[in-house]
């Protein structure tokens, strides 16, 4: 039987392990109460720990996301080349018309090739869009995002200015109580009644997942609308 493979297997892939000791990446109930007590038997003073958690583990995040944004980069100008070199000397100008001819791929599914020449594409997009990319991320409303940590996929979509303008509110923390916020509550309210009394919850069973595709869908259009108006100068 084949074993399906589980995204971010990482985080359960040592859980089930047998170990008398902290083992490296490793998060189980064990190795989480087995570090916090050797920590808080280590004799840190509480300054310590707060220089740890502030600074010094922040720091060390910092040179990580370093690295992984110089290797992001590698790999938006791998994919460049790549598909040059397999168009170049040929009568194709699109990629997943001439991986389609190619038989390396002929085992992958529809969906695999589909999601491999995207991927594909969308490095070159990056590639050649890089100019607006920086423009977008660069923008002063831009208070939340921090770009190292973003994939060839979010580089793709930061071409759109409402996509990043949309994405940094998504980072920002929700903080304010509700009789703080900049709008009356009664007709968020209202909104809210409204959404539900209109039975679009009800058409998909009440589908966390998909209210929550709705909700995000909703918040585009209302971001993207917000944008084309706000003259905030």
């Amino acid at each position: 039987m084949i074993r399906m493979v589980l995204q971010n297997e990482f985080l359960v892939n040592l859980a089930g392990l047998a170990h008398e000791q902290v083992v490296e990446g490793c998060f189980c109930d064990r190795c989480r109460n087995s570090s916090l007590r050797r920590i808080l038997e280590s004799g840190y003073t509480i300054n310590q720990l707060h220089n740890l958690f502030t600074y010094r583990l922040v720091e060390k995040e910092n040179i990580r996301l370093d690295k992984l944004f110089k290797c992001t980069l590698r790999q938006i100008v791998h994919g460049m080349a790549y598909k040059i070199t397999c168009l170049q000397n040929t009568n194709y100008t699109y990629f997943k018309s001439w991986a389609k001819t190619q038989p390396e791929f002929g085992l992958l599914s529809k969906k695999e090739l589909n999601k491999f020449c995207y991927q594909v594409n969308e490095a070159c997009d990056v590639f050649n869009s890089w100019a607006k990319i920086v423009d977008n991320l660069t923008d002063e409303r831009m208070d939340q995002i921090d770009a190292r940590r973003f994939s060839i996929r979010q580089f793709y979509l930061a071409k759109k200015i409402s996509w990043c303008l949309e994405y940094n509110e998504s980072l920002r923390i929700k903080g304010k109580a509700k009789n703080n916020v900049p709008y009356p509550e009664d007709k968020y309210n209202d909104i809210l009644q409204y959404i539900i009394a209109s039975g679009i919850l009800d058409d998909v069973d009440n589908d966390p997942q998909i209210a929550a595709s709705i909700g995000g869908r909703i918040q585009s259009d209302m971001v993207r609308r917000a944008n084309s108006r706000y003259r905030p100068y």
